[in-house]
C-alpha cells in the first residue's frame, strides 16, 4: 500500500522547522558555542544538529564533515583579523606589535580551539594569508627585503602559537611558578647552577609570579628589537 502524502524514508521531503535558514555562517557559529563551552570532542556532526535543530543530513550540504567544520571555525576565528588599511603614521615596529596582540587575542579568546588551530596547519592556510598581511606590511615599511620578512614573520608567528598553546593549557591570567621553583633552588646542593639561585632568590615569589599579558608583550618587544637590530632595520 502506497503510503500517500508522506515522503519515503531516506528521501528529502519538505525541509524541518529551522532548516530554512540553516546557513554555513549559523552552523559554524553554533559549533563555536559548543567548542568554547563544552571542549572539542563534545562538537559532533549530531551534537552540532541537536543544538541547531535540524537533521544531521542537513549540515552535510553546507559542510561535508567534521574536519571542514574545524577548518571553518579557524575562519570564524581569524575572520575578525582581515588587514586594515595602512596607516604609515604609526611606526612599523608599533604596528607589528599590534597585529602580534590581534593574532594572540583571536587564540586566547577561544582556548578550546587553540590547539586544533595551531596543530592543523592545513585547516587555516587560507585565512592566514589574510592574517599575516599586517605582519608583512610593517616589516616590508621598515625596509626588509622579501626573505627578512619571512623569517621575521615566521619567527613571530612561531612565539605567538607557543606561546597561546601554553596559556591555553593554563587558563588562568596568571602562572605562579615561584613555589615550585623556590623550593626546587632552595634544595640544589651548595655550588649548584649559582647564577639561577642568586637571582631567583633576589626576585622571591613576587618577583616570579608570571603575568600572560606582561610576559606576551616582553617577548613580542624582544622579538622585535631583535629583528631590527638583526637585519638594521
Amino acid at each position: 500500500m502506497v503510503n500517500a502524502g508522506k515522503p519515503l524514508p531516506g528521501r528529502s521531503g519538505r525541509p524541518r522547522a529551522g532548516e530554512e535558514r540553516l546557513s554555513r555562517h549559523a552552523i559554524l557559529e553554533a559549533a563555536l558555542r559548543i567548542v568554547d563551552t563544552e571542549g572539542l570532542e563534545a562538537m559532533t556532526m549530531r551534537r552540532l544538529a541537536s543544538t541547531l535543530g535540524v537533521n544531521p543530513m542537513s549540515i552535510y550540504h553546507h559542510l561535508p564533515n567534521k574536519a571542514a567544520v574545524f577548518a571553518g571555525l579557524a575562519e570564524l576565528v581569524f575572520a575578525q583579523l582581515e588587514s586594515t588599511p595602512p596607516d604609515d603614521s604609526v611606526p612599523w615596529k608599533d604596528e607589528l606589535k599590534t597585529a602580534a596582540a590581534a593574532y594572540r587575542d583571536a587564540l586566547r579568546a577561544h582556548p578550546n580551539l587553540a590547539l586544533q588551530i595551531l596543530s592543523d596547519t592545513s585547516a587555516v592556510s587560507d585565512v592566514v594569508v589574510v592574517v599575516v598581511e599586517p605582519f608583512y606590511r610593517s616589516l616590508d615599511r621598515a625596509g626588509a627585503d622579501p626573505r627578512q620578512i619571512v623569517e621575521a614573520v615566521n619567527t613571530i608567528i612561531d612565539f605567538i602559537h607557543g606561546f597561546s598553546l601554553g596559556e591555553a593549557s593554563v587558563r588562568a591570567e596568571t602562572f605562579d611558578l615561584a613555589p615550585d621553583l623556590l623550593a626546587r633552588v632552595s634544595a640544589l646542593p651548595p655550588g649548584k647552577a649559582p647564577t639561577l639561585v642568586r637571582v631567583v632568590t633576589e626576585l622571591g615569589a613576587e618577583g616570579l609570579a608570571y603575568d600572560f599579558d606582561t610576559g606576551f608583550a616582553t617577548g613580542i618587544a624582544l622579538l622585535v628589537d631583535g629583528i631590527a637590530t638583526r637585519f638594521a632595520l
